[in-house]
């Protein structure tokens, strides 16, 4: 056969391609396999995996949607729901960053092996704690359904970018934000009492460098906060996670309009 008259099935390769959009973009920004930790080349092909064994059971999208108005949708509904599996382990982060200011471990950073970047020694232990509580209770499987079942609830080229989701997605950062600082809290009141003890103890002796007895003071007490918070923190996250796949499918009915 003559290989110029191969016909190549060039509309289910562009159904191929527009699926593989929103997983593309879910998967760039999703925990584990988001970031620079995790090669390109390995994203892609976790991205073309998803997309062949869901292509038989994803509605075939329509053809008359623009090619422009479908990256922009596509793009956008695959970062939104990235950005709802990464909520609960950003939310961490920040708190082990507000929690290192608060006990004096601010300027003692530490290198990052997920983000390759010097951060708070508290944010790494958070954010690692997250990241194994994730993994535990299997979010990283639930998420991988919530993107599946958004081809149904949301088809391809579907999406509405005159929705209501821009006050989804800032009531979901606001959301991590409060996350963050409850996950800090014992951390942050620790420093607070101690704050107000050292304060009080200046004012009864003024001669005692108070600078340099009260750096250990909270240290030792933020590091304590920390250790009894564990099994406050821990049914916490587990929480958050939960809550962050309906926080998903808000986010799919905000972008459906």
């Amino acid at each position: 056969m003559d290989m110029l008259s191969i016909q190549l099935p060039w509309e289910s390769a562009m159904a191929g391609a527009a699926l593989s959009i929103r997983a593309l973009a879910f998967v760039s920004i999703a925990p584990l396999v988001g970031g620079t930790a995790v090669p390109a080349r390995v994203r892609v092909a976790f991205a073309v995996m998803l997309v062949l064994l869901l292509a038989p059971v994803v509605p075939a999208p329509d053809p008359s949607v623009g090619l422009v108005r479908l990256v922009l949708t596509e793009s956008l509904v695959g970062f939104m729901l990235g950005f709802a599996g990464r909520m609960v382990i950003d939310a961490a982060l920040y708190a082990g960053g507000v929690a290192s200011y608060s006990s004096g471990l601010a300027i003692a950073n530490q290198l990052d092996p997920i983000t390759q970047l010097n951060l708070p020694m508290l944010g790494v232990l958070y954010r690692l704690l997250g990241i194994l509580t994730f993994l535990a209770i299997g979010g990283h499987r639930q998420f991988v359904a919530v993107l599946a079942r958004s081809y149904t609830l949301l088809p391809v080229g579907t999406a509405n970018l005159e929705g209501p989701w821009v006050a989804s997605a800032v009531s979901l950062t606001g959301r991590m934000i409060v996350l963050g600082v409850r996950l800090a809290a014992p951390v942050i009141v620790s420093g607070l009492l101690v704050d107000t003890a050292l304060m009080l103890v200046a004012r009864a002796v003024p001669q005692m460098h108070i600078l340099v007895v009260g750096a250990p003071i909270r240290l030792g007490f933020g590091l304590l906060a920390v250790g009894l918070s564990l099994q406050i923190l821990l049914p916490l996250i587990v929480e958050s996670i939960d809550g962050s796949m309906t926080d998903a499918g808000a986010l799919l009915r905000a972008l459906g309009g």
